[in-house]
C-alpha cells in the first residue's frame, strides 16, 4: 500500500509521470544491461534499428481500421501486434499495449520514441485522451500520414533524381579517365612531341586521377566531415535551409512543400479543438525547413503578445498601398489569414488553400522532372562528347600530315 500510495496525490488521483519516470529509467537500465553483456550472442542489436514513415502509417491505418469498427483498443494493439515486422515498432506497441495497464497513455509512450513518431502524431493522440474522438483524430492522421508521404517521395525524387545522374555522370567520367584514356593516349605521346591542348588537358586530368587518385578521396571524404560539422552547427544548418528557400528552380518546391506540411498540420489540430498557440508551436515542428520552423516560432511569440497572425506575418492593412515583404509565407497566404480574422473561418479557407497549393506543387514537380532530364542528358553529352573529341584530336592531326605528304 505504501509504495502505490507515492503514485497518488492528495486527492486520490493516479498521477503517471512518476510511473512514466520509472519505465525510462527502467528502459535505460535494460539498455546498459544489453550493452555490458554484449558478449551474449541472445542479445538484441538495437543500435541500427530504425523504423520508416510508412511503417508508422501502416501501424496507423491497421489502429485506425480497429478503432472504427468499434473493437477495443488493447484487443486492437493487440492484433497489430501479430502482425508487425519490425522489431523496434514491435517492442514500442508491445510496450504501448502493456502500459495502457499501468495508467500510463499511448500519447505518453509515443513520447518516449520521438525518432519514431512525430509531434503531430504524439499531439493527436495527446487530444485523442482528452476528447475522446480516436476514430475521427486517427482518420485524419492516416490520410495525413499517407499525404505526406506522398509528397516527401515526390520531392525527395525531384531533388535525387538530378543527383542520381550527375553522380553517373561523375562516375563515368572517372571510369573513362582511368580506363580509356590512358590506353589511348599512349600511344601519342610516343608518336606526337605536342598534343593538341584540349587533348592535353584531358591527358593531365587522367594522370591526376591515376597519380594523385589519394587526394582525390581525401578530398571526398573532407567534403563528407565538412557537411556533417555544418549539419550539426545551426548558423550552418540555417544558412543552408535559407539557400534552399533561394537556389533556381527549387525554391518553389522548397517553400511550396514547406506551406504545405504547415497548412495540414495546422488545420488538423485547429479541428481537433487545440489551443491556436499550442497548434502553431506543434506545426512548427512538423515543417521539415529550419528556416520555417523558426519563423512559425516567430509568429507563434508574437501571437501570444496579443498580436494578429496576419500582422506577425507582415502584412499592414492600414495603408492603402500595403507593402508585404515576409519572404517566406506568400502574400495570398497572409490575406487568408487576414480574412479568417474578420470571420472566424480559418481551417475552412486554409483548406481550400492547402487544396490548390498540393495541386499546383504535384503540377511543378511533375514538369521539372521532365524539364531537368534533357538539360543534365545535354549536359553529360556535352561532357563525353569534350572527351571523346579530345582522344579524336589526334587521329585528325595525323591526316592532315598524311595529305601534304
Amino acid at each position: 500500500m505504501l509504495f502505490w500510495k507515492k503514485f497518488y496525490d492528495q486527492y486520490w488521483n493516479f498521477n503517471n509521470e512518476k510511473f512514466v519516470t520509472i519505465l525510462a529509467k527502467a528502459r535505460k537500465a535494460k539498455r546498459n544491461k544489453q550493452s555490458r553483456a554484449s558478449g551474449n550472442k541472445n542479445i538484441e542489436i538495437t543500435l541500427f534499428e530504425s523504423v520508416s514513415k510508412v511503417e508508422v502509417w501502416q501501424f496507423i491505418n491497421k489502429f485506425a481500421i480497429f478503432v472504427n469498427s468499434w473493437i477495443d483498443i488493447k484487443w486492437a494493439l493487440w492484433i497489430i501486434v501479430k502482425q508487425i515486422k519490425n522489431p523496434l515498432l514491435l517492442r514500442i506497441v508491445t510496450e504501448m499495449k502493456e502500459n495502457i495497464n499501468h495508467g500510463v497513455s499511448i500519447s505518453e509512450t509515443m513520447a518516449q520514441y520521438p525518432n519514431v513518431f512525430d509531434t503531430l502524431t504524439i499531439s493527436l493522440a495527446w487530444v485523442w485522451e482528452k476528447t475522446w474522438q480516436l476514430g475521427k483524430i486517427l482518420l485524419e492522421l492516416d490520410q495525413t500520414m499517407l499525404e505526406n508521404i506522398e509528397l516527401k517521395w515526390k520531392v525527395k525524387w525531384a531533388m535525387i533524381y538530378p543527383m542520381i545522374l550527375m553522380w553517373l555522370t561523375i562516375v563515368m567520367v572517372v571510369w573513362m579517365m582511368v580506363f580509356i584514356v590512358p590506353r589511348i593516349t599512349e600511344s601519342f605521346k610516343k608518336a606526337w612531341s605536342d598534343l593538341p591542348a584540349l587533348t592535353q588537358k584531358v591527358v593531365d586530368i587522367s594522370e591526376f586521377f591515376i597519380n594523385d587518385y589519394m587526394t582525390v578521396i581525401w578530398g571526398i571524404i573532407a567534403v563528407i566531415l565538412f557537411f556533417k560539422w555544418i549539419n550539426r552547427t545551426y548558423t550552418w544548418r540555417m544558412l543552408l535551409a535559407k539557400l534552399w528557400t533561394k537556389l533556381p528552380i527549387f525554391w518553389y518546391v522548397v517553400k511550396t512543400s514547406n506551406i504545405v506540411y504547415f497548412i495540414k498540420s495546422f488545420t488538423i489540430l485547429l479541428d481537433s479543438w487545440v489551443l491556436l498557440l499550442e497548434s502553431l508551436k506543434t506545426a512548427s515542428n512538423v515543417v521539415p525547413n529550419l528556416a520555417y520552423k523558426k519563423e512559425l516560432i516567430r509568429i507563434k511569440n508574437e501571437v501570444e503578445v496579443w498580436l494578429t497572425i496576419s500582422k506577425s506575418l507582415w502584412l499592414n492593412l492600414d495603408y492603402e498601398a500595403s507593402v508585404y515583404l515576409n519572404p517566406l509565407f506568400p502574400e495570398e497566404f497572409a490575406y487568408v489569414v487576414s480574412t479568417w480574422e474578420e470571420t472566424w473561418s480559418l481551417s475552412d479557407s486554409l483548406k481550400k488553400v492547402w487544396k490548390n497549393y498540393n495541386s499546383e506543387l504535384k503540377r511543378y514537380i511533375w514538369n521539372m522532372s521532365g524539364m531537368m532530364e534533357p538539360i543534365i542528358i545535354v549536359i553529360v553529352w556535352a561532357i563525353v562528347g569534350t572527351i571523346i573529341i579530345a582522344i579524336m584530336l589526334p587521329f585528325f592531326a595525323m591526316g592532315e600530315v598524311a595529305k601534304n605528304l
